[in-house]
């Protein structure tokens, strides 16, 4: 039905509801609720200063290069150099490319499944008591700082740690697990599903609440076991936050895991597995001027790549899954 209020423009003539300009219909819209603009002006005033400033100024060292005397605008305009010098003499580009790969997709089924189906897991479980206590156990890792879940870590698989005293005193040779490459990896994701299962599982479970009960016990009249009601009941009632979390998950493929972890786990011994774009900069691109502008470089390629993943996975969901994230 057309909406036939009337209203009286700036001109003072008289105009039906739906005749509005966007530019009344905006004007409207502050004069009926300036406060509560007022009241997330300051969320947006920080977004704008610390999200998008700096992303500004990181697309503009992108292109120039950056001399801390001479200030981002006052740097000489290079272009395109430093992503040619990227792809062309930076030596450790290739092995920064193949660990973040392969450590993304490490990480990308160790956050996605695990919290997935330790979810179902408790949300199936009979008794609420021993629910919430599970639930509470899995959440706790959580609120652990990187350095804790680090030094628990050190005590277990240090040379003088409790792993290596048991394999001593079982007339075994001694494994250095925290300096080899060939553990670093499987170190790193197992220490990442202990900490974030519990977060995972949490929404996981809040989307489950959501599912009509009765539809359990309409399954059960119908012959549906435990195994046939997670597929055609369970995982059809979480299927909006299961794409969105997918979404956002494939959209940070390239960010090679959890940068403030690896950086407290890996060495010099183990760089050829665990060194990832984000070790990169930080460790050439924050602590050598030099390198600000090609670190820049390397980090506007990354968020453009996965901002790029981003929109591709969600027009695929929507065309697919008939399910959109905006």
């Amino acid at each position: 039905m057309k909406d036939t209020r009337k209203f009286y423009g700036s001109d003072g003539r008289e105009y039906l509801l739906a005749e509005r300009t966007w530019k009344e219909k905006i004007l409207i819209s502050f004069r009926k609720y300036w406060v509560i603009y007022l009241l997330i002006l300051p969320g947006i005033v920080s977004l704008l200063i610390f999200s998008y400033g700096p992303m500004f100024l990181q697309l503009i060292m992108s292109f120039t290069n950056y001399r801390l005397i001479d200030g981002v605008f006052g740097s000489e305009w290079v272009w395109f150099n430093n992503f040619v010098e990227l792809f062309t003499e930076l030596p450790e580009f290739e092995r920064l490319i193949t660990n973040t790969l392969v450590l993304s997709v490490y990480y990308f089924f160790a956050g996605f499944f695990p919290s997935l189906i330790l979810a179902i897991m408790l949300f199936d479980l009979s008794s609420t008591r021993l629910r919430k206590i599970s639930q509470t156990i899995v959440y706790i890792p959580y609120f652990f700082s990187w350095v804790i879940v680090y030094t628990i870590c050190y005590g277990l698989l240090s040379n003088t740690g409790l792993i290596n005293s048991i394999i001593i005193n079982s007339g075994g040779t001694r494994i250095d697990f925290l300096l080899n490459a060939h553990y670093i990896r499987s170190i790193l994701v197992v220490t990442n599903i202990w900490k974030s299962v519990g977060w995972g599982t949490i929404i996981y479970l809040a989307a489950m609440l959501s599912i009509d009960v009765t539809l359990y016990d309409v399954a059960k009249l119908d012959g549906c076991g435990p195994i046939r009601r997670i597929f055609v009941i369970t995982l059809p009632g979480i299927k909006n936050i299961t794409v969105f979390l997918l979404v956002l998950a494939l959209g940070g493929i390239l960010n090679g895991g959890n940068t403030e972890q690896i950086l407290l786990f890996y060495s010099p011994a183990t760089w050829s597995k665990a060194d990832t774009i984000g070790t990169w900069m930080y460790r050439e691109g924050l602590r050598n001027p030099d390198q600000f502008s090609l670190a820049a470089s390397l980090s506007f390629l990354q968020s453009t790549i996965g901002m790029i993943l981003v929109l591709i996975s969600n027009k695929l969901s929507t065309k697919y899954a008939k399910i959109s994230i905006w």
